[in-house]
């Protein structure tokens, strides 16, 4: 007798399992249990496909449900959209601009991350997308079914959108916004220093002379190679 798999680590009472075999002769029956629960379709003594209601399929699929409440990135989104709520005509520009197919609002997000959590290499957020629901929240997303965009184009968009003056504002104001962010804490490792390289290579953005240098970076190169 074929010892039947694991499903997975879902609680038994939240499913309903039944064999291709019985499906076929009581198909009505479970697709109406399906209503409550998702119905697990086995074939040969291995779960196949899903039967699921749409109410508990967007449930499960809206990102919603994986942002805590209190988390930093809830605060740090809060303060990203007051400020790009005015920058409406820059970030329609940039967006035609951009070659992944994601506006610029969500791009400027996904830099955001970047620099919070001092990534040097945008392909990490890019990884850190595919299975970190949160941050896909945080850039954007509504749905974990969305299809993310190809590397390349998401690097390529990052670094032009990045290296935009007034985008730099933008993330420099919301790091202000954002009280609890204006010191590190265990999750969050901002690179000041990188956005104070930034800032200080555009003359027409203010730069405050007192504002910490953290991260190790200096001078136009260092700042520049984290967003490459």
């Amino acid at each position: 007798m074929k010892k039947r798999r694991q499903r997975s680590d879902v609680p038994p009472d939240s499913i309903q399992g039944v064999s291709m075999q019985t499906l076929d002769k009581e198909l009505s029956r479970h697709v109406e249990i399906a209503r409550t629960k998702p119905v697990s379709v086995d074939k040969y003594g291995v779960p196949w496909v899903w039967i699921v209601s749409h109410p508990l399929w967007m449930q499960a699929d809206h990102l919603k449900s994986f942002v805590p409440e209190g988390h930093g990135l809830v605060n740090l989104r809060e303060a990203i959209d007051s400020t790009l709520a005015y920058e409406g005509l820059l970030m329609n520009e940039l967006t035609r601009q951009c070659t992944s197919g994601l506006d610029a609002r969500m791009v400027t997000r996904a830099w955001l991350l970047q620099v919070v959590y001092s990534l040097s290499d945008p392909r990490r957020v890019r990884e850190g997308l595919v299975y970190n629901m949160l941050w896909r929240w945080f850039v954007g997303y509504q749905l974990r079914s969305e299809q993310l965009p190809e590397i390349e184009p998401f690097v390529h968009d990052l670094n032009r959108v990045s290296a935009h003056p007034h985008v730099i504002d933008i993330v420099h104001r919301s790091l202000n916004n954002g009280a609890m962010l204006h010191a590190d804490t265990e999750e969050f490792r901002i690179n000041r220093g990188l956005l104070h390289a930034l800032r200080t290579q555009h003359v027409d953005l203010p730069v405050r002379l007192d504002e910490p240098v953290v991260g190790g970076l200096s001078g136009e190169r260092g700042g520049r190679s984290m967003a490459r």
